[in-house]
């Protein structure tokens, strides 16, 4: 995209069933309406599944440095990250950051995702822990800010370092 290209963005909204159709209307006041499927309940199952890659990752991938830094490996995997997993690495370095933020908030939605897991057969646990590590990253008093009031300059190592003495 040209850097002075004004990047457009709408709130999402995404709308399932019989009658999902109709909220097709809110695209004329600005809404980015995505009707998903003909099944009450599809909109939701999409949501799901979208929290569950997003903030299940997010999750998975703070236990891991808080482990490694318990081990006294964080450097060690940093440098491995670097060399092997580059893109994610930095994917992460920005927006892991921000996360104890919305901690306490994600332990409901992970709760949520586990149920909806298990309704379809699946195995709840994976999401009864994510829900459990934003359990633990809410205890910190990373958690205490808020988005805006965070510090910014704070690093991902920097916070790792909190949550491994929490």
């Amino acid at each position: 995209m040209d850097l002075l290209q004004e990047k457009k963005t709408s709130t999402r909204f995404y709308a399932s069933g019989k009658e999902a159709s109709k909220f097709e209307v809110l695209k004329n006041y600005g809404l980015d309406i995505r009707i998903v499927g003909p099944e009450i309940g599809q909109a939701s199952g999409l949501k799901m599944c979208y929290a569950a890659l997003t903030k299940g990752t997010a999750a998975l991938s703070t236990e891991l440095l808080v482990a490694a830094s318990k081990m006294g490996l964080i450097k060690s995997l940093i440098e491995e990250f670097k060399l092997s997993q580059a893109q994610s690495y930095n994917a992460l370095k920005h927006s892991l950051p921000s996360m104890p933020t919305k901690a306490n908030r994600w332990v409901g939605e992970m709760e949520e995702i586990a149920k909806s897991f298990e309704d379809v057969g699946l195995t709840p646990k994976i999401f009864q822990g994510a829900a459990e590590l934003y359990k633990f990253v809410g205890k910190s008093f990373l958690a205490d800010e808020t988005f805006e009031s965070r510090d910014k300059n704070r690093t991902l190592t920097e916070m790792i370092d909190i949550l491994k003495d929490t």
